[in-house]
């Protein structure tokens, strides 16, 4: 029995042949009539369904839906001006530091996470060479050789076969399903180049916050130094003063109680360099000798940032563009997960000779040959293809809902860092203020205290309140260094101009060449 449908998808023309069943039930067999007409019912409708993939989106294109629905501007009084403009990439030269500029050179080709990142994107390139090898037939070639011995009453023989086979195989693509695991393979490479573009910048983003954070914790080290000498001249200068009973013993007790608290700051102080070293070295992917310095000052950046309009961060977040590669992909997965419940078709051709000795193949006397093509369909599974499916199809939609968040998420954490800005820039002022009036009245305090206007109890409040002023202005210059690096990383800003990238890539090539040619 044979049943010809002629339904244009993909392949024109199906023919089936359908048989007999046997059903082995509790050890008693069974016949089974198949009904011709309820064959050509499924078979077509199977047709039909391949035809169209489902897509487990809620809607075509959840991008488009996002920018559309997205704010046309920040949420923000102070930067209205700089919200028209696009982002600025190149942002590390911001910075203008040499030295930071190297260390991120350097960790770009040894640390170790990011090394593993781009290997990860080479298996995401392998996988999809396999993938994409479906447009090809498998070529197989097998060669045999055997020596059998035959013992009888009166004779013993020996025989000898030696055989080669050249083998072909080749599914054809009936429904679109090859086709679908190879854009399902191209969305996951390129989903793999996205990460590994968002796990550079993310480490450049951690190597820049790292070498601020030593930078702080070696300038708070020479503040604490400094305070501490400053103590113990003071001490110096009391204990003369009480030796010529100007002044009273509790004064040089209290003087004695502040140094010893300096000092044990001071140690406190060069533990938390060696830790901010020890880390700024891991990422660097060198030794953690804690060996890194940094001899300068924190450096005040006080130009605004490009921020463009929230609809930009769609295209510009490669961690976003990662998840939105990913969802494709698995949207992709559940129309090959439809398809797997649909006939395949396979072709299988051989070649082959035999012969008593391997010298005696390929002399053309015995080749044969074979050309066979089967199809191959799905019966009864107790619905584990179409659970699979359903499986697929939840998946996409819950990816969905991860991404929808990823999206608005790096909306908020814009508008987090714009506001705390907004937030630092005053605080940071305030205390400039109070430091300068701090460090005045911390002066005059102690040279009333020697002409014996004031108590000792003043110039300590005095000397306290100068402290806190001078760490406080270190750790917000330190603060608006990260929340501009934040900004930066939140507004997917490349840390290189593409002048500069361009640039990178000719001199990389010119010292390739040049190598060459010595």
């Amino acid at each position: 029995m044979s049943i010809n449908l002629n339904i244009r998808c993909n392949k024109n023309k199906r023919k089936k042949q359908l048989g007999k069943a046997k059903l082995f039930s509790q050890g008693k067999i069974s016949m089974l009539r198949v009904n011709r007409s309820a064959i050509a019912m499924a078979v077509l409708t199977a047709v039909l369904s391949a035809c169209s993939a489902p897509s487990g989106l809620s809607s075509k294109n959840p991008s488009i839906n996002i920018a559309q629905n997205s704010p046309d501007v920040w949420q923000t009084e102070q930067t209205k001006n700089s919200q028209q403009s696009a982002v600025v990439d190149g942002w590390l030269k911001s910075f203008n530091d040499p030295v930071l500029e190297q260390m991120i050179a350097y960790a770009l080709s040894h640390n170790y996470q990011l090394r593993a990142d781009s290997i990860n994107l080479e298996i995401a390139k392998e996988r999809l060479q396999v993938s994409e090898a479906t447009d090809f037939p498998e070529l197989s070639l097998a060669i045999g050789n055997s020596r059998r011995k035959q013992v009888s009453a009166s004779t013993v023989n020996y025989q000898t076969d030696a055989d080669i086979s050249v083998d072909l195989r080749y599914e054809i693509d009936l429904w679109g399903k090859l086709s679908d695991e190879q854009n399902q393979s191209r969305l996951n490479y390129a989903a793999a180049q996205a990460t590994y573009q968002q796990s550079t910048l993310t480490l450049v983003t951690n190597i820049s916050k790292a070498w601020f954070d030593l930078t702080q914790a070696q300038q708070l080290l020479m503040l604490y130094q400094e305070r501490a000498e400053n103590l113990q001249r003071n001490l110096a200068m009391i204990q003369s003063s009480y030796q010529l009973g100007l002044n009273d013993a509790l004064d040089v007790y209290l003087t004695k109680n502040n140094v010893n608290q300096e000092l044990a700051r001071v140690a406190q102080q060069e533990q938390t360099v060696k830790l901010q070293s020890r880390t700024l070295e891991l990422l660097l992917g060198d030794y953690p000798y804690a060996q890194k310095t940094a001899k300068q000052n924190l450096p005040f950046i006080d130009s605004d940032i490009e921020l463009g309009i929230p609809a930009q961060l769609l295209a510009r977040r490669s961690d976003i563009q990662a998840s939105w590669f990913e969802l494709m992909a698995l949207d992709a997965g559940l129309a090959v997960a439809h398809k797997q419940r649909f006939p395949s078709f396979n072709l299988n051709a051989s070649v082959s000779d035999n012969g008593t000795e391997l010298s005696d193949l390929l002399d053309g006397g015995s080749f044969a040959w074979s050309l066979i093509g089967n199809i191959t369909t799905p019966l009864f599974n107790a619905g584990r293809l179409e659970s699979l499916e359903q499986q697929a199809k939840l998946t996409v939609q819950q990816k969905e809902q991860q991404y929808l968040q990823q999206v608005y998420q790096a909306f908020a954490d814009v508008e987090n860092s714009i506001s705390e800005r907004e937030s630092l820039t005053k605080r940071y002022v305030y205390y400039g203020k109070a430091q300068e009036n701090a460090l005045a009245a911390e002066k005059l305090s102690f040279d009333q205290y020697l002409r014996g206007l004031v108590t000792y109890t003043t110039v300590l409040e005095s000397q306290r309140r100068s402290f806190d002023a001078q760490t406080t202005v270190i750790q917000l210059t330190n603060q608006l260094l990260q929340n501009r690096i934040e900004i930066y990383s939140a507004l997917g800003g490349d840390y290189l101009s593409p002048i500069s990238q361009s640039e990178s890539i000719a001199s990389v090539s010119s010292t390739n060449r040049t190598s060459l040619e010595k």
